[in-house]
C-alpha cells in the first residue's frame, strides 16, 4: 500500500557520491539542490535498474536518466 521513499542502505553511498560527481562536473553550489535516485527500469529491452538524477542551478531545473544501476555510474557517464 506504501512505497518506501528512502534509498536502500546499500545504495546511500553511491547515491552520496554521484551527487559530489553532479556537483563537481555541472558547478552546483553547495546551497543548490540535487536529487539522485535509483528507479526500476519500465520499458521494454532497457536495463532493470536506471539512475535518475534532477538538479536546479541558478534557479534552472536540469535532468539527467543514466541507464545503469547508482553503484556503476563514473564521471565520463556524465554529459559534458
Amino acid at each position: 500500500m506504501f512505497k518506501r521513499l528512502a534509498p536502500g542502505q546499500d545504495t546511500l553511498p553511491d547515491i552520496c557520491r554521484v551527487e559530489v560527481l553532479i556537483r563537481e562536473r555541472f558547478y552546483v553550489g553547495n546551497s543548490d539542490i540535487i536529487l539522485v535516485s535509483q528507479d526500476a527500469g519500465t520499458k521494454p529491452g532497457f536495463p532493470p535498474l536506471e539512475t535518475n538524477v534532477i538538479f536546479w542551478k541558478n534557479e534552472i531545473r536540469y535532468r539527467l536518466k543514466l541507464f545503469t544501476p547508482v553503484a556503476h555510474v563514473m564521471g565520463e557517464d556524465l554529459p559534458v
